[in-house]
């Protein structure tokens, strides 16, 4: 499963509508909803309006596109969506900003309802992924309600959906199971019979997750976590580290040299890969496990020592998201259950990848407590403004639902262009076909070719591990590392 851009699909032709959450009620009779808002919402929500403030494009959405190998019966789509729509609770909230303060309105089940729009002559100057591109991307803000969407492609004995919806409703997680419920929803209004289990509600869990973070001090041992990654981070400002540059609150070391810095008007480059098949995932798997360590632990030491020969460096430091979903009644919710925790290997020595995963499990194991408080409230408590600008993530979908009916969907996930001038985010994706990467970055043409010289050396380090069991390493001398440390991105 791809997580890429819009302009990165195929669409076929055909009659395009939009289906759009309407509420039977108007706004101001909307119920006021007491449950607090999450950490990662209200960050978020921080996030665009300082967006705004700048002048910088706004969107961050995120969706999915599949298909149905059938016709179109648009009451039965609806039904569908209509289902979708009373299982989340999600789905029927909207947080307002009243007075520099965020308030929960909610409607209950029955209280969203679907309807169709044609997009009449308004496409008439756009081919049909211009206009689908502009409708998420105008669609999806948080600032309004609803902000998410369905459209559908019809093309006569088949039909293509596109999904997409504020990245603050949702998580990967999330984005990758839309296809799977929507497929059972659309059988039952055609009377299959099929259903869904129960899940809980993102807004019940982003209440006890905050009353919980509250709760925490700066003893705790989230907090500790990140207290030493900050201490001993290359360009830490504390240390006065002469010409290191800090963005936001984590200096993370990356071997990227992006040139001059792209206007912020710019919109950011994207690379998608296949990087192991399901073959030499397989072979991976074993011999990770061999040695007591999990998968990822192989992807992020590769990643890593990929990073630090390139930048002739001993040091490697990132931020990987990682899924909170610990309870069964939020194992298929759909909200944004994420948490972050830093990471952080040193590869001085290290000859062979073998040792290195075994250095990186040993990592991932130490800073496990770092994702129990939420980022924002972590950097509350350190006094430190929340930001990320270099992050690795790592899912393994396998046993999600449908997963075997993916590639037949032809399903992919999407994301919004970015405009950040200074963030390199990294998808890494285990699915039933193997392992996919997907990375954004500055649009400048330094950044695309450093980026991909990363992605073919890890690709091929990889490779060799999956052959061989091991791989070598070349070493890096103590100069060539201390110019390397120079290059905090």
């Amino acid at each position: 499963m791809e997580f890429t851009e819009l302009t990165e699909c195929p669409l076929r032709d055909g009659r395009i509508v939009e289906w759009l959450p309407t509420a039977a009620t108007k706004w101001s009779d909307w119920p006021r909803d007491p449950r607090a808002i999450s950490f990662n919402q209200e960050q978020h929500l921080k996030n665009m309006l300082e967006r705004r403030r700048q002048c910088v494009p706004t969107q961050s959405w995120l969706g999915q596109v599949f298909r149905f190998d059938l016709a179109l019966d648009e009451r039965a789509w609806a039904e569908a969506v209509d289902a979708w729509i009373d299982r989340h609770e999600v789905l029927r909230t909207h947080v307002a900003i009243e007075s520099d303060r965020c308030t929960r309105y909610t409607l209950p089940r029955g209280g969203v309802r679907t309807r169709r729009r044609e997009p009449g002559t308004r496409m008439a100057t756009r081919s049909p992924r211009q206009y689908i591109q502009r409708v998420l991307d105008n669609s999806t803000s948080p600032r309004h309600w609803p902000a998410y969407l369905f459209i559908t492609i019809d093309h006569g004995d088949a039909f293509t959906v596109v999904f997409g919806g504020d990245h603050g409703l949702m998580d990967g997680y999330s984005v990758v199971q839309v296809a799977a419920e929507l497929h059972v929803l659309y059988s039952a209004a055609n009377g299959s019979g099929a259903a869904l289990p129960a899940v809980g509600s993102y807004l019940d869990f982003g209440e006890r997750e905050r009353l919980a973070a509250l709760a925490a001090t700066a003893a705790d041992p989230a907090v500790g976590v990140w207290r030493e990654f900050f201490a001993t981070a290359t360009g830490e400002p504390s240390t006065g580290a002469p010409g290191a540059k800090t963005l936001g609150t984590i200096a993370t070391v990356f071997p990227l040299d992006a040139g001059p810095a792209a206007a912020a008007q710019v919109a950011q480059r994207t690379l998608a890969v296949h990087l192991l098949d399901e073959h030499q995932a397989e072979r991976v798997s074993l011999f990770t496990h061999e040695l007591g360590q999990g998968f990822n632990a192989a992807l992020l030491a590769a990643f890593a020592a990929a990073a630090n020969e390139l930048a002739q460096t001993h040091d490697f430091r990132t931020v990987l998201p990682v899924h909170t979903r610990m309870h069964p009644e939020w194992a298929h919710a759909f909200g944004w259950f994420v948490g972050l925790r830093p990471f952080h290997l040193n590869s001085e020595g290290v000859t062979g990848l073998r040792r290195l995963i075994e250095l990186a499990g040993q990592d991932l194991r130490r800073c496990r407590d770092g994702a129990d408080i939420p980022f924002p409230r972590v950097c509350e408590l350190l006094g430190r403004r929340p930001r990320t600008s270099f992050l690795l993530s790592y899912m393994d979908i396998r046993s999600l639902p449908a997963a075997d009916r993916w590639a037949a969907w032809d399903a992919r996930c999407l994301r919004s262009r970015s405009y950040s001038t200074d963030e390199c985010y990294f998808w890494l994706v285990r699915g039933p076909l193997g392992v996919t990467l997907s990375a954004r970055f500055p649009g400048t043409a330094s950044a695309a070719r450093e980026v991909q010289q990363i992605v073919a050396r890890l690709r091929a380090l990889l490779g060799e591990f999956a052959e061989h069991g091991d791989a070598h390493l070349p070493a890096v001398t103590r100069a060539e590392a201390a110019k390397g440390a120079e290059l905090v991105w």
